[in-house]
């Protein structure tokens, strides 16, 4: 049942909005070319088939960690790359570790390619923040 929910909030989330403001970089220590933040660039990067097929491959993929603390929200954020992959993984927000490690697990799965940021019309790398909320029943 809790793959059911889990997988409906997942679906619905791309329309939620986050009451946060992440308009800083988020201790990202991967090295290269300037990081850019969402609201710094001319286009967003955005995934080939849409936020929506994220949604869909992590209710899918994630299995829930057996603990003891609820989870309502994990916020996940990471470079997207001027090649459309994604690097440096990140948590934003307090979640068990266990938690944690599965979304890193799934994350590095996810093989569809994004369509990098652009600032004046060429590509860069940019900040990506991606909140998942989960609902229990």
């Amino acid at each position: 049942m809790k793959s059911y929910v889990f997988l409906l909030l997942l679906s619905l989330a791309s329309f939620a909005q986050t009451n946060k403001d992440y308009t800083k970089i988020l201790n990202h220590t991967v090295p290269g070319e300037k990081v850019f933040l969402e609201n710094e660039v001319d286009r967003k990067p955005k995934l080939m088939y849409g936020e929506n097929a994220m949604y869909r491959f992590l209710s899918r993929n994630f299995k829930f960690p057996k603990s003891d603390t609820f989870v309502s929200e994990i916020v996940c954020s990471f470079i997207v790359e001027v090649d459309g992959t994604i690097s440096d993984i990140k948590v934003v927000n307090k979640v068990p570790e266990n938690y944690k490690k599965e979304l890193f697990r799934v994350m590095n799965k996810f093989e569809e390619p994004w369509y990098p940021a652009f600032k004046n019309e060429k590509q860069v790398r940019c900040q990506y923040v991606l909140p998942i909320k989960i609902n229990s029943i």
